[in-house]
């Protein structure tokens, strides 16, 4: 009910001098209004870019709260005492070593075949797909370069040599397709 009286204060609604009072002695119903003043602000996008609100009291008092869990391992350790570490079988000794130095060993031949295996995969992908043909070709469409400013047109004799050479480019093109 209070909440209700205090959301028409706020908007205008109405004028209680007992509700006033209250908000003055309650710090409680103080942080209310200053709560329903921000979600109205937010609602009407009347908030600043950086908005001052202290929530370290809140997240404080929830973490004191919060139980303590302390982690138990589940499987304990468990080292051989000297005495028994000579009783012991050479085998049982070097098992721990054998299985890491196993691991490792595994890993490096597999990291090997990895790296080998790309590196000749890629050095054959290069030496198949490059071209014979030279990739810059000077030659130009009509066969005779000229001038961009000048339009002379071609001389009849150099016609033939022309042919020829729309021939070979024509022929090209229909092996490239």
């Amino acid at each position: 009910m209070q909440k209700e009286k205090l959301s028409a204060l706020m908007d205008g609604e109405t004028l209680d001098n007992e509700l006033l009072n209250e908000l003055e002695r309650s710090s409680e119903m103080q942080k209310t209004w200053e709560s329903y003043h921000l979600i109205r602000d937010t609602l009407r996008g009347d908030t600043s870019e950086v908005l001052h609100f202290d929530i370290s009291a809140r997240v404080m008092a929830a973490i004191e709260n919060e139980p303590v869990r302390q982690t138990v391992p589940l499987i304990p350790e468990s080292q051989p005492a000297p005495h028994q570490w000579r009783q012991m079988p050479f085998w049982q000794k070097v098992r721990p070593w054998a299985s890491s130095l196993t691991q490792m060993g595994v890993a490096a031949c597999v990291s090997l075949a990895v790296i080998v295996g790309v590196q000749q995969y890629n050095g054959q992908s290069d030496s198949s797909q490059q071209p014979e043909a030279p990739v810059f070709n000077t030659m130009p469409m009509m066969g005779k370069a000229s001038p961009v400013s000048l339009g002379v047109p071609a001389d009849a004799s150099a016609g033939s040599g022309q042919q020829a050479q729309v021939q070979e480019q024509r022929r090209r093109i229909n092996a490239m397709l």
